[in-house]
């Protein structure tokens, strides 16, 4: 009995470590991207450049991550884990799961893997407010002419 209880225990205080993982693990790709951003084409620096992102993700062991994000010029400037009740004004929410998220940052074409998992329902965007739905129905647009034109 002392034994299940003592991995009881482990698991438990293992469970933290879990969630910091992925979230390290996007600080990660986040620097990589930073470092990349000027090769993004200039219409998506422009529609989707300056966001307060909330993004929830769902942990393999089903627990919750709460992480902000901030870009300007399509630049992230903050990426901080935050806890399911931060307040901040976000400019959209968006949802996936750890197994999604590990899916695009390990892609050999992450753009396409992200668009993939969103038409699939695997990341789910909501925008916050009138202007912001505006703008990410313009941006939906745009991606879907890219696609078809081949620029992605």
């Amino acid at each position: 009995m002392k034994k299940i209880l003592i991995l009881l225990m482990l698991l438990t205080l293992m469970v933290p470590v879990a969630s910091a993982d992925i979230v390290s693990d996007l600080e990660i790709k986040v620097n990589e991207y930073n470092e990349n951003s000027e090769y993004l084409p200039s219409y998506l620096k422009s529609l989707l450049g300056d966001e307060v992102i909330k993004l929830v993700i769902v942990t393999d062991a089903g627990d919750e991550v709460y992480v902000k994000a901030v870009t300007e010029n399509a630049y992230v400037t903050t990426f901080e884990e935050v806890t399911e009740d931060t307040e901040f004004d976000a400019t959209m929410i968006i949802g996936t799961s750890e197994s999604t998220v590990r899916n695009v940052i390990n892609s050999e074409t992450p753009l396409e893997t992200f668009i993939e998992a969103k038409d699939n329902g695997d990341i789910v965007i909501e925008p916050v407010g009138i202007m912001n739905n505006v703008t990410y129905t313009v941006a939906n647009v745009v991606l879907k002419i890219s696609q078809l034109l081949g620029f992605i």
